[in-house]
C-alpha cells in the first residue's frame, strides 16, 4: 500500500497566509499589559548614568568605602533592566505572530487547504519557540539582575564571593562579559533557591529578602516549569517534527527478551505525540504572563533594594 503525505516543506516568511483579511489576521489578545511593562523596562537603560552620579553623592554621605565599583554596578543594573524590557518585547511579538498565523488559516484556498495547514502548523509553532526563547532569556537575565542587586549589600556580596561553587565568577564584576559570571536560572538551581536566599538573610535587609522571595516565585512557578522542559526537549533532545512520517523514535526493531523473537515493523505516516502547535502556544503565552508579572512584582523591590544599598532609583513614571 502506497501512501502520499506531506514530508518536507519550506516557505520564505512566517508572515500569515494571505486570503484571510485583515480583520481575521488581527492577533485576539494584543497582550497590551506586557507591552506596557516591557516598554518600562527599557527606559531603565535610559536612566543608568544618571543614577551612577546620583549613586556617587548618596554613598558618599551613608559613608560607604570604596564606592566606585558600586557606581558601575549601579549603571549595569540600569542597563540589564533595558535588555531585559527588549526581550519581553520580541517574545510579545513573535506570540502575537504566532496568533495571527492560528487565525488566517480559518480561510484558505481549498485547493491549498492541506499545504496550508503543514506551513501554518509548522509556524505557529516556530513562533512560539522564538518567543520561549526571548522568555528564557529574559528570565535568564533577571535571575542575574537579582544577583547583582544583592551584590550591591557589602555583607551579602562577600557571602556569595566565598562560595566555592561561584569562585570562577571572580566577583561578579560590573560589565563583565566572563562566562561563569552570567548563571543559568533553572527550576533547579539550588544557587537561586538556597544560596541566594540564605545571603539575603544576612544582609538583615528586608528588601532583599523580598527581592530573592519573589524570584524564588517565579523560578518555581509551573509555568515556568513548563517552558524549560519544552526548551529542555526542543533544543537539547529530540525535537518533534511537525510534519507526518515514518521514522518512530521507538525504531523498527524490537526484541522479545522472554520468547527470544526478534520483530521488524513497518509503520505507516503518523504524527508525533509532541508536535502539537497548540501545546506549545499555550507553553510560550503562559510563560510571557508569567514573566511580565513578575516583573511588575519585581520592579518595586528593586528599587527598595538599590535605596536600602544608598544606591539611586528613580521610578520610570516619576
Amino acid at each position: 500500500m502506497t501512501q502520499e503525505w506531506t514530508s518536507a516543506m519550506s516557505f520564505s516568511s512566517f508572515a500569515p497566509p494571505s486570503g484571510a483579511g485583515d480583520e481575521a489576521a488581527a492577533a485576539i489578545d494584543l497582550r497590551e499589559d506586557v507591552e506596557a511593562i516591557a516598554m518600562r523596562w527599557q527606559a531603565f537603560s535610559s536612566r543608568g548614568a544618571l543614577a551612577g552620579w546620583a549613586s556617587e553623592e548618596s554613598l558618599r554621605q551613608a559613608g560607604v568605602p570604596d564606592y566606585g565599583p558600586l557606581i558601575n554596578r549601579v549603571v549595569e543594573i540600569h542597563g540589564l533592566m533595558g535588555s531585559i524590557g527588549e526581550q519581553l518585547a520580541l517574545a510579545r511579538a513573535a506570540e502575537l505572530d504566532a496568533q495571527r498565523h492560528r487565525l488566517g488559516a480559518a480561510i484558505v484556498d481549498p485547493q491549498q487547504a492541506a499545504v496550508l495547514e503543514h506551513s501554518r502548523r509548522m509556524a505557529v509553532r516556530a513562533l512560539c519557540e522564538m518567543s520561549t526563547h526571548f522568555v528564557l532569556g529574559a528570565a535568564h537575565g533577571l535571575a542575574n539582575l537579582v544577583l547583582r542587586t544583592v551584590l550591591c549589600h557589602s555583607a551579602a556580596a562577600c557571602e556569595v564571593n566565598q562560595a566555592k561553587r561561584l569562585k570562577k565568577a571572580q566577583g561578579f564584576p560590573p560589565g563583565t562579559d566572563l562566562k561563569d559570571a552570567w548563571l543559568t536560572f533553572s527550576p533547579t538551581g539550588d544557587v537561586w533557591s538556597t544560596l541566594l536566599p540564605a545571603v539575603a538573610a544576612t544582609s538583615g535587609l528586608t528588601s532583599l529578602q523580598d527581592l530573592v522571595a519573589r524570584l524564588r516565585l517565579l523560578q518555581t512557578d509551573p509555568r515556568f516549569v513548563a517552558l524549560e522542559q519544552r526548551r529542555g526537549m526542543d533544543y537539547h533532545r529530540h525535537r518533534p517534527q511537525s510534519l507526518d512520517h515514518t521514522s518512530p523514535r521507538a525504531g523498527l526493531w524490537s526484541y522479545d527478551a522472554v520468547h527470544k523473537v526478534s520483530t521488524m515493523r513497518m509503520p505507516g505516516a503518523s504524527a508525533d505525540a509532541e508536535r502539537d502547535e497548540e501545546i506549545v502556544h499555550r507553553i510560550s503565552a503562559d510563560a510571557l504572563e508569567c514573566l511580565s508579572t513578575a516583573l511588575t512584582d519585581l520592579e518595586p523591590l528593586l528599587g527598595q533594594s538599590l535605596r536600602d544599598c544608598h544606591l539611586s532609583w528613580t521610578p520610570v513614571d516619576a
